[in-house]
């Protein structure tokens, strides 16, 4: 995490651009789908073509990979989001709490240019002070951000495990039938 905020910084990392890169291209696809009514009789990139009554399964199928790309996205993306806007209001806070919490110590004008005074040692521990704490209750705050890890756990290794496992299961039942 960052000790600095610039609205300027994009928050996503590269994985995350691509994720949301894959998501838009797949809700085009799917959008334009959905607005025609035509489902599609063959899947070009991979060259298989279906029946008339299989067209559902190619719409299932195109509606799970969808949700996939869409949840890893939003996974990434509130866990960067949160990492990258905590610094900002982490020091919004910290200026809350020395300004409140050690009012006799602080004001104001002490966020504009510190002045050397006597007491310099006693205002740094509580600014240090203030910025824990203002660390604890940002993390706080966006803990809901936070808690989308677990989501983001279980697309990235629970989901591709079990449909890997289940694809793989499936064609081999297929293999042995025929």
């Amino acid at each position: 995490m960052s000790d600095k905020f610039s609205i300027y910084d994009s928050p996503f990392s590269d994985e995350t651009k691509v994720l949301r890169r894959n998501s838009l291209l797949l809700s085009g696809i799917c959008l334009f789908i959905g607005l025609t009514g035509e489902l599609p009789s063959k899947l070009a990139l991979l060259g298989v073509s279906f029946t008339t009554s299989q067209q559902g399964i190619i719409g299932w199928f195109l509606l799970a990979v969808l949700a996939y790309f869409f949840l890893h996205f939003i996974s990434n993306a509130a866990v960067e989001v949160a990492k990258w806007i905590h610094p900002f209001f982490k020091i919004v806070s910290a200026k809350k709490i020395m300004l409140t919490r050690y009012s006799h110590a602080f004001d104001e004008t002490d966020f504009a240019n510190i002045p050397d005074e006597v007491n310099e040692q006693d205002k740094n521990d509580m600014q240090a002070d203030a910025l824990s704490a203002a660390d604890w209750e940002i993390t706080n705050k966006l803990s809901w951000l936070y808690r989308m890890i677990y989501l983001k756990l279980i697309i990235e290794i629970v989901v591709p495990v079990t449909l890997g496992l289940w694809a793989m299961i499936q064609l081999l039942v297929l293999i042995a039938s025929h």
